[in-house]
């Protein structure tokens, strides 16, 4: 998904109801997982209980133009939430059967195994003359499998690429040059960017949580650490003029929908903040990272390299 355009340009102060709207009421309704689309009477009635006042919001018969907005977004939150992205979210076995017919789909041929020692770490494929890499998961016995939203991932993204460069496995920070010298270098690496590090044109990060078995503070940090990232991203994008997209790709319904769905409205929020330009959730890895590929291709030969 992308930003909807209606709230594209909105400032801080539409944000900050956003954010303490949904902390006072709630992201979903109780005992029914359906994500929350709150109305004017609501958003008064949050506003009472944190004990703040409601003069912006107009009244509940007659709401403002900032509480009619925020009812929009309310409701379009909800909407993608619940009948979009809940449904793309996929089980480990979806995941791996998806897996499958990615490669089956994009050609990709398989070089081997990686080893390190006795022990297997990833899994080499070639796509387009290109030789692109899958780590192994984390996990180990039966649950030992190829990392399988990373597989989807860079599978996708090199058979659109068409041999073009990408950087599967980055081993630094992204790092931004401006008037012909360095600009800006982000805090963290990211899981891939295209072409590389330095003057990426895209760059995602991955986060893939099959055989997570409680909700934890990994995951709550894996958000906020997301919008540190694009926080800097739309500094650089708004001194430099050049675009990066900056993909943030999730996967597990279990984590991401059973018992993180307050963590998904932050993320759709990031996106129509435009501090991440794409939110990819599951199988919409298929449907759309093949057309923003093909996008950043164009953009590369566009440049001449």
């Amino acid at each position: 998904m992308r930003a909807d355009p209606r709230f594209a340009d909105q400032g801080s102060i539409f944000w900050a109801y956003v954010r303490t709207i949904t902390e006072a009421l709630g992201s979903s309704v109780p005992r029914s997982g359906v994500i929350s689309a709150f109305t004017p009477f609501d958003m008064h009635r949050a506003m009472v209980k944190l004990g703040r006042p409601t003069d912006a919001l107009g009244e509940v018969r007659a709401p403002s133009d900032l509480a009619l907005l925020l009812a929009d977004y309310f409701a379009y939150r909800a909407d993608i939430l619940n009948n979009q992205i809940k449904n793309d979210l996929m089980v480990t076995a979806e995941a791996a059967e998806l897996f499958d017919e990615v490669v089956d789909v994009t050609g990709a041929r398989p070089l081997g195994p990686v080893m390190k020692g006795d022990v297997q770490i990833a899994v080499d494929f070639e796509v387009h003359g290109n030789v692109v890499r899958v780590p192994m998961n984390k996990q180990s016995g039966d649950m030992r499998q190829p990392s399988f939203l990373t597989a989807i991932v860079n599978l996708v993204v090199a058979d659109a690429l068409g041999g073009r460069p990408c950087d599967y496995d980055p081993r630094a920070l992204p790092v931004i040059d401006f008037e012909g010298t360095l600009y800006a270098a982000m805090s963290r690496r990211m899981d891939g960017s295209m072409p590389a590090t330095v003057n990426p044109l895209a760059m995602w990060e991955i986060k893939e949580y099959y055989y997570t078995t409680t909700f934890g503070s990994k995951i709550s940090d894996a958000v906020y650490i997301t919008a540190l990232d694009g926080y800097e991203r739309a500094e650089v994008e708004a001194v430099t003029g050049v675009p990066i997209d900056h993909l943030i790709i999730v996967d597990a319904y279990e984590t991401w929908w059973v018992k993180g769905k307050s963590y998904l409205c932050r993320l759709v929020d990031l996106v129509n903040m435009a501090k991440v330009t794409h939110l990819i959730c599951g199988r919409e890895t298929v449907r759309e990272l093949p057309s923003l590929a093909a996008e950043w291709a164009v953009r590369w030969d566009r440049q001449g390299q």
